[in-house]
């Protein structure tokens, strides 16, 4: 327990800050504020560096690719009915076509990815790193397209990042996916709750 109390609280600013502006995201997004979208571009920025710090190769580049996914959904979550002649995305459910792909995306990226990190880096638990990067991607473009089970596939990247980021030490991280993996609940209970209202 000191251990863990000691490395807290040699946490870096650059980790501090990672967390605060990952939570403000993560906060602002239940609420469906495209401003959470800066505070994601923020994280992600800080995140490339502390995962290179932590051999998790895999989050860096899934954190690299974030950046300009987190300004496209910015985009996206901006448009509004009245500036814009596409229509404003709302909040929907993701069809059985659109499962399919991507659970073909998961298996064969987790595949792929997994056996790339264990022969050609020293990154730590390359298949599980692999898994949660992948499946983080598609809980991304999920989000952008504010589709309901987004908050469902975030729950099991948060629960994978939880395992990689407390088996290098980085608690202040670990605690920060303990909090995302209680934010994504929030949000699917929040947007589940909205989309039933909508369907009355």
């Amino acid at each position: 327990m000191d251990t863990i109390l000691t490395q807290i609280q040699n946490t870096s600013a650059v980790e501090w800050l990672g967390t605060a502006t990952g939570l403000i995201g993560v906060y602002l997004s239940i609420k469906e504020k495209a401003l959470a979208w800066l505070f994601f571009i923020l994280c992600y920025v800080l995140y490339v560096y502390l995962s290179f710090t932590a051999s998790l190769f895999a989050a860096m580049v899934l954190n690299a690719i974030f950046i300009p996914i987190s300004a496209w959904g910015w985009l996206q979550w901006g448009r509004s009915s009245k500036n814009s002649d596409k229509p404003e995305v709302r909040i929907s459910k993701t069809n059985p076509t659109q499962c399919l792909w991507l659970g073909c995306i998961a298996i064969l990226g987790t595949a792929g990815l997994g056996l790339f990190l264990q022969n050609f880096t020293e990154g730590a638990l390359p298949f599980l790193d692999a898994f949660a990067t992948v499946v983080s991607l598609i809980a991304q473009w999920m989000l952008g397209r504010k589709l309901l089970e987004n908050w469902l596939a975030w729950i099991v990247a948060d629960s994978c990042f939880i395992i990689l980021w407390g088996w290098q030490g980085y608690w202040v991280a670990l605690l920060m996916f303990l909090v995302f993996t209680f934010m994504a609940t929030t949000g699917y209970l929040s947007w589940r709750k909205e989309i039933s209202e909508i369907e009355k």
